[in-house]
Parts: structure tokens; sequence; C-alpha cells
């Protein structure tokens, strides 16, 4: 549970530097340094790793794979992955959901003042509503749309016109389903060798690569249950060493300038500045992961409620982060002609927006798992009843299966074959 958290504990830092990130585009763009500017913005140094963030997406890919199919792997049961197949769409789309209408009630109040501040500071990003393929107004944005947006289309098509962080909704949806299909694989071949698993990962990643870059994440991630099955674990020192080379690589934003100067020979290599940054974030993420789960005992700090918190908050702020910057954060600058003050006042607010809809999507959680659980349950018990009128033809005791089928759980186990019991308890899923 401990290492669970430390997972958690990155979800949240990398909402963070997500947000961080948008924030250096909205107000301060020259920081940012796209292009030809590179070469004069942060993207020169280390301190760039707290903006950056697109490694941050995929290290929210790489955890979301990770997380995906960690029942899955204990237990080897099929309905585990079919169930968690099932949950994924309606699990993404609840705080989804309240994000885009929230957004598309902004639209119609026009609170949105993302193109006078554009202005102001000279912000292409933010003057296209961070770069959604539509500009909205109050005439033309509607409640039909944004819900069918919200409820599925921005899972399956990409849109992200009331809300354009959601352009990686699509890629975590299809990247999921990836997980589940090839994890059965994957986990097959490392049962009989070792490196057939590896060649299945790798097998798995370029298939991927076909599609798009950006999904190459998700069969990459899988790679961790691989590493994590051997032996080795490194020390303290090689973690720490690990550790600090993830985290430095994941400050590249496919610019060789300044300290990353000697990736110039990825250009080589791929002429997509977004190919070469994915070829970077994505095994240094999983670096980073299996770094923190080779831990036997995390540090409080990393493993404590406070990291649980963050974890809880990061997909609520990555959610409402953009309609805050270019409402409020807008506004506060145009208000004050100070960019820092709007800046402060977009972060609060994205905090503070945050929260009620982390309430919500804890609930959104609990109730998905439990109409599930209940589902499965009244399955069992059906199945259970059929089988226990045969059973009771050839046995003078009362049948296990009379009881709850949850509580009988153990009971059961002892009456079916392994194959025919399903698990009654959620499968652990990401926090995305």
């Amino acid at each position: 549970m401990r290492k669970d958290a430390s997972l958690e504990f990155l979800r949240g830092v990398a909402a963070l530097v997500v947000l961080n990130g948008h924030l250096l585009r909205a107000f301060a763009p020259l920081a940012e340094g796209d292009g030809d500017q590179a070469a004069q913005s942060l993207k020169r140094g280390l301190a760039f790793v707290a903006f950056n963030g697109g490694s941050a997406v995929y290290l929210f890919f790489v955890l979301s794979s990770y997380v995906l199919v960690k029942r899955y792997f204990q237990s080897r049961k099929a309905e585990d992955l079919l169930l968690g197949a099932i949950k994924r769409l309606p699990r993404l789309a609840g705080p989804v959901l309240v994000a885009v209408l929230s957004s598309c009630i902004l639209f119609k109040l026009d609170l949105y003042f993302f193109s006078d501040a554009a202005a102001v500071t000279q912000s292409t990003w933010l003057s296209r509503f961070g770069n959604a393929p539509k500009l909205l107004s109050p005439e033309t944005a509607s409640f039909a749309d944004a819900f069918m947006e919200g409820a599925w289309r921005t899972f399956i098509y990409g849109d992200k016109s009331y809300d354009s962080s959601l352009w990686t909704m699509t890629v975590e949806f299809w990247g999921s389903m990836m997980t589940f299909a090839l994890a059965p694989i994957i986990f097959s071949l490392q049962g009989r060798w070792m490196l057939l698993s590896w060649f299945g990962v790798a097998a798995g990643t370029f298939l991927a690569l076909q599609f798009s870059f950006l999904v190459c994440a998700f069969p990459a991630s899988l790679l961790l249950y691989s590493l994590l099955a051997m032996e080795f674990r490194p020390n303290r020192w090689v973690r720490g060493a690990m550790v600090t080379v993830s985290v430095a690589l994941l400050g590249y934003a496919g610019d060789a300038v300044g300290i990353y100067r000697p990736f110039a020979v990825l250009d080589f290599a791929a002429s997509d500045i977004g190919l070469r940054q994915a070829g970077v974030a994505i095994p240094a993420s999983i670096m980073l992961v299996y770094a923190m789960l080779s831990m036997d005992d995390p540090p409080s700090w990393l493993s404590g409620k406070a990291a649980r918190f963050l974890g809880d908050l990061s997909f609520p702020l990555y959610l409402v982060h953009v309609p805050v910057i270019c409402s409020l954060g807008s506004w506060v600058l145009l208000a004050s002609d100070s960019a820092a003050l709007g800046a402060a006042a977009a972060i609060s607010g994205s905090i503070l927006a945050a929260l009620p809809l982390m309430a919500f999507n804890n609930w959104w959680v609990q109730a998905l798992g439990a109409l599930f659980v209940k589902n499965q349950t009244r399955r069992i018990g059906r199945h259970g009843a059929r089988r226990g009128k045969g059973l009771s033809k050839h046995a003078g005791d009362s049948s296990p299966l009379l009881q709850d089928p949850i509580e009988s759980r153990m009971s059961l186990s002892r009456v079916f074959a392994p194959n025919e019991i399903s698990a009654c308890s959620e499968p652990v899923a990401s926090r995305r």
C-alpha cells in the first residue's frame, strides 16, 4: 500500500508540472520558448523539469498502464481484465463530463477572457484556448454538444473544444485498451522465459508506434512487471542515481539546447519534436516508477496522507486548470496588469475548483465499483443457485451457495473450480 502511495505522489507532482507548463505558455511564452526561441528559454537547463508538461503527461500514461493491470497480474483471471476494460470509459467520463459542462457554462456566461489576455502576453497558446480545434462563443457553445463531447467523443475521437487539456483522453482510453489486450500475452511470455516478455513489450511498443507515438507509453510500461519479477533490487545509492537521471531526462522537451545539447543526435533519427521527446520521456518515466516501486519501505513524505491527497487531486486538477487559466487567471491579469498575479490566481483557483471535483471523482469511483460488484454478485448468486440445486440432490447438508455471495467466497471456492468464481472486489483502477 505504501508503494502505491508513492505512485500517487508521482501522479500529483505530474499534474502540478502540467499546470506550471500551461501557466508558462499562457503568461510567459518567451520563457517557455517554442521553436527558434528554445535556446533563450528555460529549456536550456534542469529548471524546465518543473514546467515540462509534455514529459509529465508520459509519466501519467506509464502510471496508468501499470496500475490498470496490477490486479490481473496478481490473479491471472480474465474477469479482472474484462471488468477493467468495461469500466474504463465510464470511469473516465464521469469527472470529464462535469468539467466539460462547467466549461460550457463559462462560455455561456461569457466568463472567458483568454483572447484579451493573450493580446497582452503575446501567447499564441492562450489566444487559441490552449490550442483548441475551434473557438467557441456564448452563441456557439451548446450544452448538448458539450454533453456529447464529455460523455464519449473526447475518448473516441479526441474532441477538446470545451477543455483543450482533454487531448490526452483519447490517448488514455485507446492506450488502456491496448494494455488490456497485451497484458495476457506479455505476462504469459514472462512465465515461460523472461527475455520473451521483453520481446513482447518491444513488439507491442512497435505496434503502437504504427498508430501514434503518443500511445507507446502504455505497452512499454508493461516492462515494469518484468523488471519487478527479477531478483535484483537496486540499493538506495543506485535508486538515488536512477531518480536523478530520470528526473533530468524528463526535462528534455525535444530541443537540443543547453544541457540537452547531446540529444542533437536524435534529430537525425526523428524529425518530429514530439517523437524525440517521447523517446526520452517514456524510458525516463519507466525508470522513475521502477525506482519508486523497488523501495521496500518508502519514506513517510512519499507515502503518507499528503501523497495520497496529491494523487486524489491530480486528475481533477488536470481537468479544470485550462478553463481556470482562461477565465479567472486571464481576468486577474487584465485587471491587475500583472502576469504574476494572473498566474497566482490561476494556481489558487485551479486547486479550489479541483477540490469539489475531487470529491465527486472519489464518489464516482466508489459508485461504479459498487455497481459492478452488485451486478457481478447477482450473476454469482444466480449461477450458484442453479449449481446448488444440482448439488443438493447429492448432499444432505445445506449448500454454502445459499449464503451471501460475497461472504461465502471462501466457501464457494470449495465447491466450484477457480475459473468459475468471479472476483467480487473492484480491480485496482488508475486514478486518471
